[in-house]
């Protein structure tokens, strides 16, 4: 009879005993999960440093929120530079969005649309400042000739304008592509491809250029040394649904 009751309270004792190791061990998961529940919320907000801090300053952290304050410190370098007007080292601190959390993915996918615009838009400026200058450097040329040849100097003015006009409205067009293509993409579709080719590391940036139903069209960008200029490795073809990709210039 005794050794029936000590063989309960021995069973009886190892219950407990793992029932205390499970919810010690739910407790703590679930003390590693409330950062990153409310880093997650601050960044819907708006608030991103005050997420980063919410997430370092925890007693404990999971990878999820690892991960995650990895890619805002990113957001928040490539916000920063964006401000400053550094597009190039924007698109290169931002990289990829590598935690999956919804809400960080919409926040890098504005800020890529910004940088497009923005790129876009100093390359067309670029352009037409070129276009310009090389206008008044055939308007100079013609102004030395005779005057029986001033119809033509006027005539080959007002074709270099209509070619300027003609080389900025294409690139307008290009610039509208290119903010439509990064809005139609999600950071998930640019997570896989660059994962795929290994650009989803610092240093590389990525701007979708098109769009046509699973393939995408990206540009991908290498930032130099001292990480200041981001120069053109390659246009590629990423297929979404086969994952095939095509290194098209």
């Amino acid at each position: 009879m005794k050794k029936q009751m000590l063989a309960g309270m021995a069973t009886a004792m190892t219950a407990l005993a793992l029932a205390a190791c499970g919810n010690t061990s739910t407790t703590k998961e679930s003390a590693s999960h409330q950062p990153y529940e409310a880093a997650t919320t601050k960044i819907k907000e708006g608030h991103y440093q005050e997420a980063l801090k919410t997430l370092n300053d925890a007693d404990s952290s999971s990878q999820k929120s690892q991960v995650l304050a990895s890619d805002l410190q990113n957001y928040l370098a490539a916000k920063t530079a964006y401000n400053k007007g550094n597009y190039d080292q924007a698109l290169t601190s931002l990289s990829t969005s590598k935690s999956g959390n919804e809400s960080m993915q919409t926040a890098y996918q504005k800020i890529r649309v910004k940088i497009a615009q923005a790129t876009s838009d100093d390359q067309t400026a670029a352009k037409s400042a070129s276009d310009e200058s090389s206008s008044q450097a055939a308007s100079s040329t013609s102004s030395t000739k005779k005057n029986s040849a001033s119809t033509k100097s006027s005539a080959t003015k007002s074709s270099a304008s209509s070619q300027s006009a003609a080389t900025t409205n294409p690139s307008s067009s290009g610039t509208a592509a290119n903010v439509s293509a990064a809005k139609a993409t999600s950071e998930s579709v640019i997570q896989k491809f660059a994962t795929k080719l290994g650009f989803n590391k610092s240093g590389y940036g990525i701007i979708p250029v098109s769009q046509t139903g699973d393939v995408y069209r990206f540009e991908v960008r290498q930032s130099n040394d001292d990480n200041t200029v981001a120069n053109l490795i390659g246009i590629y073809e990423y297929n979404n649904k086969t994952g095939e990709v095509t290194q098209v210039a």
